[in-house]
């Protein structure tokens, strides 16, 4: 069996790129790559809130964490390419907006992008006006880049974090 590339994220950490067999049992991968235990061990990106109602409020992810006695092959890391690595089962978001708050606790396994997505339409933000605001770190001028996961922003046993919905500004060139 082939040897497939995988992205690795951990708290407070950028992503490593690693390669496996499929074969292998996921614990043994991470303790290769010198993980360590962590309490929570997801596989793939988590898109969940995308499909929560609007009227939800204080919504929950349902993305379980993997069982890291299984071999990647038997946890589809071929299809999925990402494993999280975090000590938050879940983190607790809050997005502000226009004197407005919105809860959620998300999968640390959750892109920027998608907590952007469901932030926006929980605030009922067109799509064109949508595509002039960013997430903002509450109380910083941090942005974090789309592709970047929760679990990445935020550690153990501090699992929540608070986002400012704000215009974008895009530099003049």
């Amino acid at each position: 069996m082939s040897m497939i590339e995988v992205f690795l994220h951990r708290e407070g950490a950028k992503p490593k790129i690693f390669k496996a067999s499929q074969r292998e049992q996921l614990r043994n991968v991470l303790n290769r790559e010198g993980v360590g235990s962590f309490a929570h061990v997801f596989v793939g990106e988590c898109r969940a809130a995308l499909d929560e109602p609007r009227e939800v409020e204080d919504g929950q992810d349902a993305h379980e964490p993997a069982d890291v006695t299984k071999s990647l092959e038997q946890l589809e890391i071929d299809r999925h390419r990402h494993v999280h690595c975090n000590g938050c089962r879940h983190i607790a978001v809050e997005v502000n907006y226009s004197g407005k708050t919105q809860r959620h606790r998300f999968s640390p396994a959750t892109p920027i992008s998608v907590v952007t997505q469901w932030a926006l339409r929980k605030f009922d933000l067109t799509d064109s006006a949508a595509a002039d605001f960013v997430l903002q770190v509450c109380g910083t001028s941090q942005q974090p880049r789309p592709n970047e996961h929760l679990g990445e922003l935020v550690k153990a046993p501090d699992c929540r974090i608070c986002f400012d919905i704000v215009k974008e500004v895009t530099p003049q060139g």
